[in-house]
């Protein structure tokens, strides 16, 4: 994994009285600022390393080595820069802000040896993630089936707006399992990981694909108890938006069911890679797991289901999920995503909010989740928005279509 500057002057910074105690390494002394510690370079009886919590330094005034807190990590438990920062960035909950996605550098499982240390850390925080889950008690899963279509007003909007052509918007509703209600609303159905329907979002559209917000959406729990279907106190808890694509197995639920046509595309869509984060235009680099049930996938998250579905299929190598909103963004959403490589995609605003918002969601599902790799967090909207877009809350499918996207007869 690549840190950018601040993220490393940030490693720095963290102190590193409790980097040592967090180490194991018993420090000598009772000074506020100065203690002492056996130096771990060479045979040492009397306390020699100094370790001085003002300048956040140590030095062994027998050997003359030292460094700061990074080089401490490294070489007292015998790891490379980059693992150094990863145990602190964990060990502390750094939360990382970069327009970088993070790449696999050494978890490939090209072997079995390697895939087998993989699947003793993935049954490891298995452990400790179901214990914080609650219990779902999955909806029929013939609702989704029966409700397969691309006759939506959404799925109609996002094909005569350009955003994807109609092949790809049959892929993604065929990936998403994209539902249609008889008045035109499309459904977005929440279906976790193990392939269990928690719920479903029935939303309106307008023809420029915007959501239409004089028409509420409504969700399908709320909708059964209103005619009876499931009692008045029935609660699931909500899950990510496209959690189901994190399974390797089929969803039958969702590819058994033909599709209809919807209206052919004229528009070829162009993307200028030069305004993208790097790793969403080249990702050449990832190494390839051949065992995909246990090694980690790309992960990135959106808050709105529209932006996930379009961005699958611009950027088909990472799996895009949505929170659904906002409001809806809990850290208990992020703890299916422990074993993942995790970017999310905050959308923004003229003061900040949001952006801060999501920040302090991430700092505490770290802190709560065994996560194996840091969540990462994507500025994009920050750097790159104008101050108009920022007043008008745009989100990454509109700085994209506004500032990359041109349609081309």
């Amino acid at each position: 994994m690549k840190y950018d500057d601040l993220t490393i002057q940030r490693l720095r910074e963290l102190p590193i009285f409790e980097v040592c105690s967090r180490l194991g390494i018993s420090l000598y002394g009772i000074g506020a600022y100065s203690r002492r510690a056996l130096c771990w370079y060479h045979d040492d009886k009397h306390p020699s390393m100094h370790i001085n919590k003002k300048k956040n330094i140590f030095k062994c005034f027998v050997c003359g080595k030292g460094g700061d807190t990074i080089r401490l990590v490294q070489d007292y438990s015998n790891l490379t820069f980059v693992e150094a920062c990863d145990w602190l960035v964990r060990e502390f909950s750094v939360t990382i802000t970069s327009t970088e996605f993070p790449i696999p550098t050494h978890h490939s499982c090209n072997s079995k040896d390697s895939c087998s240390k993989n699947i003793s850390v993935v049954s490891d925080i298995s452990v400790c993630q179901r214990k914080s889950v609650p219990s779902v008690t999955p909806l029929d899963a013939s609702l989704v089936s029966r409700s397969i279509s691309l006759t939506s007003e959404f799925c109609q909007a996002v094909v005569s707006s350009g955003y994807l052509t109609e092949l790809q918007m049959r892929h993604a509703a065929k990936r998403y399992c994209l539902g249609a209600t008889r008045n035109g609303s499309v459904i977005f159905w929440e279906i976790d990981e193990q392939l269990r329907v928690h719920n479903g979002k029935f939303m309106h559209y307008q023809s420029d694909c915007h959501r239409d917000k004089s028409r509420t959406p409504t969700w399908a729990v709320a909708e059964m108890k209103k005619t009876g279907t499931l009692p008045s106190d029935f609660e699931n808890p909500h899950c990510l938006f496209g959690l189901h694509l994190l399974t390797s197995t089929n969803i039958s639920m969702c590819q058994d069911k033909s599709v209809s046509s919807v209206t052919s595309q004229r528009h070829t869509l162009l993307v200028r890679e030069s305004v993208c984060p790097k790793k969403l235009s080249d990702i050449s680099g990832i190494s390839v797991c051949q065992d995909k049930s246990v090694c980690p996938k790309n992960v990135c998250v959106v808050e709105s289901e529209k932006s996930a579905v379009i961005l699958s299929e611009l950027f088909p190598d990472y799996v895009w999920l949505s929170c659904g909103g906002l409001q809806m963004f809990k850290p208990e959403l992020l703890a299916p995503l422990v074993n993942h490589k995790v970017m999310v995609f905050p959308d923004t605003d003229a003061d900040g909010i949001t952006y801060k918002a999501w920040q302090d969601i991430v700092q505490q599902a770290s802190k709560h989740y065994p996560f194996h790799y840091p969540i990462r967090i994507s500025p994009i909207l920050e750097v790159h928005a104008s101050a108009e877009q920022k007043r008008r809350k745009i989100d990454l499918i509109d700085l994209l279509f506004e500032s990359v996207v041109k349609p081309v007869e």
